[in-house]
C-alpha cells in the first residue's frame, strides 16, 4: 500500500549527539533547527489538509445551493405566481453563476496554495536525507572512536598492535572530518532555508485571501441583486452602515418573516 505524504511527516529524527567531537552547544543549535523545521512541516501538512477540507465544503455547499435551486424551478410552487417564479429563476441563475465560480475557487486554490505548499514540502524530504546521513557518519564515527580507545587501554605494545591501533586512528579521524563537515553545512543550510519560509509562503497566503475576497464579494453582489430594491438600496448607499441602522434593517426583515403563515405558531 502507497504512503500517504499527508498522514506523517517527512522530516521526523532529531540529530544525535556526537560527544566529545562535537560540543554541547553545536550539537544543541543543530537540534533546536532541526525541531523548528520539524513544527513547520507539521504546519504545511495541516495547511495543506485544511485547505482540502476547505475546498471540499465549498463544493459541498455549492451542490446542495444547486439542488435547492433547482428543486424551487421543478416543484411548481412559484409556477401560479408571476413575481415568485420570477425570483425563483433568478436564484437559480444566481445560484448557477456562484457554482461556476465555485469551481474556479477550487482550480486556483489548488494552483496557488496545494501545489506551491506541496513543492515547499518535498524539500523535507532533502532535509531528512541530510539528517539521515548524518546519523550514519554519528554511528560510524562512534564505533571507530570507541574502538581506539578500546586499543589504547591495552597495554599491547607489540608491532601489530601498534599498526592495528595506528589504522583505526585514521579511520577515526576520516570518519570525524566528514562528521564535522556535514554538521557544519547543516547549521548553515538548514537556518537559512528556516528564515526562507514565510518569503515561499507568504504569496500562497496572499493569493488564497485574493481569491476569496473575489469569491465571496461577487457572490454578495449577485446575491443582493435578488434583495427587493428597497432593502439593497439601504444596504448599498454607503460603504458604511451605521449599527443602528443596520439592526433597523434586519429587524425590519426579520419581522416580515415572523408574519408569514408558515412560520405562525398553530
Amino acid at each position: 500500500m502507497g504512503r500517504n505524504p499527508l498522514k506523517k511527516n517527512y522530516l521526523t529524527q532529531r540529530p544525535t549527539s556526537a560527544p566529545p567531537l562535537l560540543s554541547y552547544a553545536e550539537d544543541k543549535e543543530l537540534d533546536v533547527v532541526v525541531q523548528k523545521l520539524i513544527y513547520v512541516e507539521s504546519a504545511i501538512r495541516k495547511l495543506t489538509k485544511e485547505m482540502k477540507k476547505y475546498m471540499g465544503a465549498l463544493t459541498n455547499l455549492d451542490r446542495a445551493d444547486q439542488r435547492l435551486s433547482t428543486n424551487l424551478i421543478n416543484c411548481g410552487l412559484a409556477q401560479n405566481n408571476d413575481e415568485c417564479r420570477r425570483i425563483v429563476e433568478e436564484y437559480y441563475s444566481v445560484a448557477s453563476q456562484v457554482g461556476k465560480n465555485v469551481q474556479e475557487v477550487s482550480s486556483l486554490c489548488h494552483k496557488t496554495f496545494i501545489e506551491p505548499l506541496k513543492k515547499f514540502r518535498n524539500e523535507f524530504i532533502t532535509i531528512a536525507a541530510a539528517i539521515a546521513k548524518r546519523e550514519d557518519l554519528v554511528t560510524t564515527w562512534k564505533y571507530v572512536y570507541n574502538r581506539v580507545k578500546k586499543l589504547q587501554e591495552k597495554k599491547d605494545r607489540t608491532a601489530n598492535h601498534i599498526a592495528k591501533l595506528e589504522r583505526e586512528r585514521r579511520a577515526e579521524e576520516v570518519a570525524a572530518k566528514e562528521l564535522k563537515t556535514i554538521h557544519a553545512q547543516l547549521l548553515t543550510e538548514l537556518p537559512t532555508f528556516l528564515g526562507k519560509r514565510l518569503e515561499y509562503i507568504n504569496p500562497s497566503i496572499h493569493a488564497v485571501i485574493m481569491i476569496q475576497l473575489n469569491y465571496y464579494g461577487h457572490a454578495t453582489q449577485l446575491y443582493t441583486q435578488l434583495m427587493p430594491i428597497q432593502y439593497s438600496s439601504e444596504l448599498t448607499s454607503s460603504t458604511i452602515v451605521p449599527e443602528e441602522e443596520h439592526q433597523r434593517v434586519i429587524n425590519t426583515e426579520l419581522n416580515r418573516l415572523r408574519a408569514l403563515t408558515i412560520v405562525k405558531d398553530h
